[in-house]
Parts: C-alpha cells; structure tokens; sequence
C-alpha cells in the first residue's frame, strides 16, 4: 500500500509558478514536535537570561549595600570608641568628685562586683571591676554605672552644701569677748556656776546677724535672757540671742547668714550692754567658739 503523504501547495500570486510540500503525516508530527520543544527551549533559555540579569543586578546592589555597611560599621566603631573614651573621662571625673565630697573611693571608681556593671563573663567573676569591651551594651551599662555615682556624688554634695550652710560658722556681732563658755564666777552672786555661751561686748544698738541659715523658733522675752531669739538651723543646730534691745524678726521667719536679725542690748539680768550668744548641737550646748570662722 503506498505510503500517505501530505500536500501543502503555495501559490506566490497569480502569474507565478505554485510549488507544493509533500510530507508524510510522521514527518509532520515529528516537526511538530521539534517546534514544541524548540518553543520550551527558547522560553527557559528568555527565562534564565532574564533570571540571570536579575540576580546580577541583585548582585550588584547587594555588593553596594555591604559597602554602605561597611562604612557605617567603621563610623560606628569610631562612635563607640569616643563615647568609651568620654565614659572613662567621666569615670575618672566621678572619681575625683568623690574624693572631693568626703566619701570612699571606691564609689566614684570602678568598684568591687556589688557595684560594677554586669555583663558577659563578668556576671559573678568577683575582683576589681574590669574595663569591658566598647559594645553599645556594655556602654550603656558602663553610662548607667557612672550615672548612679553621679547621683549618690550629687547627693551627698547637697547634703554637705545644706550642712555648710546649716552650720553657724560666723559671729553674730563683733566686739569685745568679755566672758567665755564653761564654769566661770556668776557676776550677781560670785558663786561657780556653768555658762552656757558667749558674752560678746559692743555699743547698744548694734546690729545682730544670722551665723547660719535657719528658721525662727521664739522671739520674745525669756526671764534673766531678756528679749532673747532662738533659731533653728537644721542638722541639730540651734542658736540662741539673749539681752537684744530690738528683736527685728519673728517666729516663724526664715533667715539666712548674714540677716540682720536684731539689735543689741542690755534687757534681762544684765550688767551692760552685750550679746548672750549660745550654740546647741542635739540639744546640748557647745562652745560657740568651735565654729566661729571670721572672728576671735
């Protein structure tokens, strides 16, 4: 029987010679079939290139970032290598402040485990405090140290400032010392008797001033005192005032070193013009001159 075939017969145009294909229907369907896997090579081989472009443009922009990284890296080492050489600054600073507000070294220093910041192999290791690696973390924790010596400086520096001013460190007048703290011979009777401050000896009149910063707590007469002011000074100081001839403030009133507060006199159990002048620490007199720092 012979063999099929198939018949394509192209005519160019009208005048032209036509020609014709024969092919068997095999030979179709092995054409056919080329074209096929033709058509699947060409859209994996699009697909690939056009992968391939991606990833290379991936690549790249990628190659571009790291160097963008790298470079924020560097900064940032640089960063951390001020901030840690201002935190030893500052360290070091505390230190010094420490010192300066009386309190142990150890608390303006880098101190024992109780005290250092904790971190890494550091957590429990016990020793001297050991200058850790300039990560942000341990910078932070480093700061946080340093800032809470800071507070404790701070707050003891305040104290001592409000003590400073607390304290009757100047004469309330000057003048002439006429009789001191301690047993001495009572000028009314002759006997030994104990007194309790100073007598200071000027003209009537002259003006009395606050040794400290405080707040009035009585101004009035106080039998052989005369008119006598008591003012309290915090931190367990207390001044008293006796013989003023002028009381120019009242209880209640704050005052600060240097007020005038009133005016000497001669009021009371008294043989002349002069100020009683006492000083009591917890409620206990003591010699005024202890802390008078401008006179006698």
């Amino acid at each position: 029987m012979p063999r099929r075939l198939n018949t394509i017969i192209v005519v160019p145009h009208s005048k032209a010679k036509f020609f014709k294909i024969s092919f068997s229907t095999r030979a179709l369907v092995i054409g056919a079939c080329v074209a096929v896997v033709a058509l699947l090579l060409s859209v994996i081989a699009i697909s690939y290139t056009g992968s391939a472009v991606s990833r290379r443009a991936e690549v790249a922009q990628l190659q571009t970032e790291n160097r963008e990284l790298a470079e924020v890296n560097r900064q940032l080492e640089t960063t951390i290598a001020e901030v840690q050489d201002r935190l030893d600054d500052f360290e070091e600073r505390t230190s010094r402040l420490a010192l300066a507000a009386g309190m142990d070294s150890q608390v303006g220093s880098s101190g024992g485990a109780e005290d250092r910041p904790l971190t890494g192999d550091h957590v429990g290791s016990g020793g001297p405090y050991d200058r850790l690696p300039g990560s942000p973390l341990t910078l932070k924790l480093q700061g946080d140290w340093i800032s809470s010596r800071l507070d404790l400086v701070e707050e003891r520096l305040t104290n001592q400032d409000e003590k400073m001013a607390a304290t009757p460190t100047i004469a309330p007048v000057l003048g002439l010392l006429t009789d001191g703290y301690g047993r001495r011979a009572d000028p009314f009777t002759g006997r030994r008797s104990f007194h309790r401050g100073l007598d200071i000896s000027a003209r009537r009149g002259t003006p009395v001033h606050a040794p400290a910063d405080g707040v009035v707590v009585f101004a009035g007469r106080n039998g052989g005192l005369g008119k006598t002011l008591r003012i309290s000074h915090g931190f367990g100081y207390t001044t008293v005032y006796g013989h003023l001839d002028t009381i120019e403030v009242e209880a209640g009133t704050e005052v600060h070193r240097g007020d005038e507060i009133g005016l000497l006199g001669n009021t009371g159990r008294s043989t002349g013009p002069h100020l009683h002048y006492e000083v009591e620490l917890d409620g206990r007199a003591v010699n005024p001159l202890y802390y008078i720092l401008d006179a006698y």
